[in-house]
């Protein structure tokens, strides 16, 4: 019984862990980084719904200060 929560917390501590990990990840350093918009989710018209932005175009970092959004088709 005591085995069970133990795997229970490790499995939850896990998960912690790996959302800290990308919650770090977005985290502004003084340098551009297309992981800042990895939480942005745009509204597509013609879906009637929202999707990440990164899905619906390339993020790109061309210099330390700058980001570029490419939209596709």
């Amino acid at each position: 019984m005591v085995s069970e929560y133990i795997s229970a917390l490790g499995d939850d501590m896990r998960s912690a862990v790996d959302a800290l990990r990308k919650e770090l990840d977005s985290v502004r350093t003084g340098r551009a980084s297309p992981k800042l918009l990895d939480t942005m989710a745009v509204a597509v018209a013609s879906y009637g719904t929202t999707m990440p932005l990164n899905q619906l175009a390339t993020v790109t970092t061309p210099d330390a200060r700058l980001l570029v959004i490419t939209p596709w088709d």
